[in-house]
């Protein structure tokens, strides 16, 4: 994507190396101060956007200052909303199984992942997860570790080795001269903000409310909005409230109690601190080995979490609260997208307009009995 933008392999490394250093630190300060396992990402969906923009490869230095100028742009954008209490007062109002509903959905597509590479890649796939089953068995807690180690040996059978020629290894930072103008904030801006925000600010946010965190809204998206404004100034991409990784953090599936789990956003945010300094060996091995491992290992992992969003979504059996769930699961499945929104905030709408129609409904025929009442007596 950054290539398609006009970087150069420097001004990549560059940026990977301060997206990794704002994500990491932001994710300590977040964790630390408010005691929530609050996890921090870069925008996938929005590099993803960024990416169908400029598949045509033609980018040159001017549009890679126009672009950067355009993420630091986004960052501002985040801080406003920060600043702005209607909307965090919006989100907070968000339901419980609504909020799981949405997960669920949004984890369906990854946790098919493994099953799908299994049929058509069997000897990547498979071998992690035979590993995966065979630990689930003897040591559940185990399982995903296992399936990490597993992955490392297919990789190293299926290495491509032509990958590491002529690769500079260090980490180091590039300062890039951002350009603003109404075009690149129109075409970069305006749609990186709006699907940062949808599918993965409100997601993360409902995500803490279902597993009982609460999140400084505020503090939270003016954190993210400098780090995200920081990073462009090096060719970093825009980072936000992580969505799955948060899901990880905060369920029972890591196995630490529930007012401990914010140790294991800390861990999350080290990693990445690590990934920052070894981010070119990180993109070396992820482009020499196959993805199919990757996306394998990954889908597993997030099975557990899949699980209890499906219970929690439709544990209570009230009409108003699984007909809303199902209609929110269908939505966020689907992976609907529509005026550059994705499918997490669509599902979130879908789910709360047929509740409200529900309840609305129930009100009717609950005053229509109350004054049937009235009038016998």
């Amino acid at each position: 994507m950054m290539q398609n933008l006009g970087a150069t392999d420097g001004q990549i490394s560059s940026g990977l190396l301060a997206v990794c250093f704002g994500i990491g630190l932001t994710t300590f300060f977040l964790a630390y101060t408010t005691k929530a396992p609050i996890t921090i990402a870069w925008s996938t969906p929005g590099a993803a956007l960024i990416a169908g923009a400029f598949a045509a490869g033609e980018g040159d230095s001017e549009l890679f200052s126009h672009a950067m100028g355009a993420f630091l742009i986004t960052g501002v954008l985040l801080i406003a909303t920060g600043l702005v209490r209607p909307l965090a007062d919006l989100v907070a109002k968000i339901p419980g199984e609504i909020a799981q509903a949405m997960l669920a959905g949004f984890l369906l597509a990854y946790c098919t992942e493994p099953f799908l590479n299994l049929a058509s890649n069997p000897w990547l796939a498979g071998p992690v997860i035979a590993v995966w089953l065979i630990a689930l068995w003897k040591a559940p807690r185990w399982a995903i570790p296992a399936a990490f180690v597993a992955s490392l040996v297919v990789i190293a059978f299926n290495f491509n080795t032509e990958a590491v020629d002529d690769v500079i290894l260090l980490p180091h930072l590039e300062f890039v001269v951002p350009a603003i103008d109404a075009a690149s904030i129109v075409n970069i801006a305006l749609p990186l903000y709006l699907v940062t925000m949808a599918s993965q600010n409100l997601p993360g946010l409902a995500i803490l409310k279902a597993y009982d965190y609460k999140l400084p809204w505020k503090r939270a998206m003016v954190s993210t909005g400098f780090m995200s404004s920081v990073a462009a100034l090096f060719g970093g991409l825009t980072i936000n409230l992580a969505a799955i990784s948060a899901a990880l953090s905060a369920g029972s599936e890591s196995g630490v109690k529930h007012l401990r789990r914010w140790r294991s956003a800390m861990w999350s945010g080290s990693t990445y601190l690590v990934l920052g300094l070894l981010c070119s060996v990180v993109v070396l091995v992820i482009s020499a080995a196959p993805s199919e491992v990757f996306s394998t290992l990954a889908g597993l992992a997030l099975v557990g979490t899949f699980s209890g969003s499906v219970a929690g979504a439709w544990k209570n059996p009230a009409e108003h609260s699984r007909m809303p769930a199902a209609v929110t699961f269908i939505i966020a499945a689907s992976g609907l997208t529509i005026f550059g929104i994705g499918a997490a905030i669509w599902s979130i709408a879908g789910g709360l307009i047929v509740r409200g129609i529900i309840l609305a409904r129930k009100q009717k025929e609950e005053d229509k009995i109350a004054q049937e009442h009235a009038d016998h007596q």
